[in-house]
């Protein structure tokens, strides 16, 4: 179905639960993909939403809760009676049902533990022993595996038994009898292949895997550096405990680069999967408010700067007209490098002893950019000479030699430290994303006035 397609049926579903029209609803249902359901679930009132999932089979809202955020999955699973809630836990993929069942109360999450079968137990036990940002907290068990001992038909008749219960049967783990990881078939490869023939002899010998202490990020990296449909997790002995599939690792990318955001804006706090309009007011406003203060009493520093010259500026008005713009260029180019750096520390482009080359690769950088701005500035008061510069022609070549050393000044120092500071909360095991780039305008800010200030009073005439 094609997208517009596909938008007008979900919305012609939406507009006929609003109607109360259930049974015409109801005959939309087939038509449509589990998250353009779910996406009609978040944009219906309580009411039509509720008749919404009443109308679903299990798998379907199965399905449709995986594309949900938590806390909604939460309140749609709370709200089934136990005969439908087992089924519907049952339809689950293991690594979203620990991520679902860590969101409810205690007494709540411990009936619905029970009401799983004991093999689903066994899985979420193992899952729930990491934590919710390593490999294995993000795992799933769900995975095909065979031997390297058996036969093609072995192997095939081995795996007809998991077929339903397999997230990804595209690629077949191969292991030994003690379960360590030896590589890996494809489907096609036992499809195509002699029954007779052995496993170890179309073993691609591919071993590489992550720990199920690694960071969710490092799976990440190595299934987009390797274009792996999935990454085996290993525990410490080397046993292969199950896999991050592609569409997980998507999950972890849009995670993890939405918390380098936030933490870059400034808003910190707990990271959630709930949508911007279901967050109340009062968790965004806890969110943003510790870094808005904070940097609001550090902004007090470049006022007790502006005080403490204000006998130049009294002297010189003019100067008083380019300093925004002078603070203002620090900023943006600090941020900007900043940006870069905790981008290429994030995709793993730069390791621990990278500082030295990223401070000369951004000096350079900062010299050119500033440069040119400079000349821009100076070109811009000579030339148009603004009705504000009431100076002699002597003084207005000060001044213009004044703004254009302070431009590049402040956006090399700026652009030197807004990609140091990432590299250096890294070296201290701080999050580098956690540098915001409020921190550092604060910062700029006030050395990006002292070099104006200091230049102005050791150049011009005041």
């Amino acid at each position: 179905m094609e997208e517009t397609e596909t938008l007008n049926t979900q919305q012609d579903l939406i507009d006929a639960l609003r109607a109360g029209e259930n049974e015409a609803a109801r005959e939309m249902l087939e038509e449509l993909h589990p998250a353009d359901l779910a996406a009609a679930y978040e944009a219906l009132p309580a009411d039509p939403a509720a008749v919404l999932l009443g109308f679903l089979e299990d798998d379907v809202l199965a399905a449709v809760l995986t594309q949900l955020p938590l806390v909604d999955a939460e309140e749609i699973l709370l709200g089934l009676p136990d005969d439908r809630l087992a089924r519907v836990l049952d339809g689950i993929p293991d690594d979203i049902l620990v991520d679902v069942l860590q969101e409810m109360p205690g007494s709540q999450r411990g009936h619905a533990f029970h009401l799983l079968s004991e093999s689903r137990r066994r899985a979420a036990r193992e899952l729930l022993k990491f934590p919710d940002d390593s490999a294995g907290g993000r795992m799933t068990t769900a995975f095909a595996s065979v031997r390297e001992d058996m036969s093609v038909r072995q192997a095939v008749d081995s795996l007809r038994g998991i077929a339903d219960e397999t997230e990804l049967l595209a690629r077949i783990y191969v292991t030994n009898q003690e379960g360590l990881l030896l590589g890996k078939v494809r489907l096609r490869d036992l499809t195509f292949s002699d029954p007779s023939t052995l496993i170890e002899e179309l073993n691609d010998r591919d071993t590489r895997a992550v720990l199920t202490s690694a960071d969710q990020e490092k799976a990440v990296r190595m299934i987009m550096k390797y274009d792996m449909l999935a990454m085996p997790v290993l525990d410490e002995d080397g046993r292969l405990m199950g896999v991050i599939t592609h569409d997980d690792a998507l999950d972890i990318q849009q995670e993890e680069s939405t918390e380098d955001m936030e933490r870059q804006s400034g808003i910190s706090g707990e990271i959630t999967d709930e949508t911007y309009l279901n967050t109340s007011v009062l968790r965004q406003v806890r969110r943003r408010f510790g870094w808005i203060i904070s940097l609001a009493f550090m902004g007090l520093i470049s006022g007790t700067v502006i005080y403490s010259y204000q006998n130049q500026l009294n002297t010189i008005f003019a100067l008083t007209v380019y300093m925004p713009m002078i603070v203002a260029a620090g900023g943006n180019t600090g941020g900007q490098a900043a940006t870069m750096v905790v981008r290429a520390m994030s995709v793993g482009e730069l390791e621990a002893g990278a500082v030295l080359r990223v401070a000369w690769k951004e000096l350079r950088i900062g010299l050119i950019v500033g440069g040119l701005v400079a000349v821009a500035m100076v070109v811009q008061i000579f030339l148009l000479r603004p009705a504000f510069i009431t100076l002699s022609p002597p003084v207005v070549a000060q001044f213009a030699l004044t703004v254009g050393l302070a431009l590049l000044c402040q956006i090399t120092a700026s652009t030197l430290i807004g990609a140091i500071l990432p590299l250096g909360a890294r070296a201290v095991r701080l999050d580098p994303a956690v540098i915001a780039a409020p921190a550092i305008t604060t910062i700029v800010d006030a050395t990006g006035l002292l070099i104006y200030l200091n230049l102005a009073r050791a150049i011009l005439p005041i």
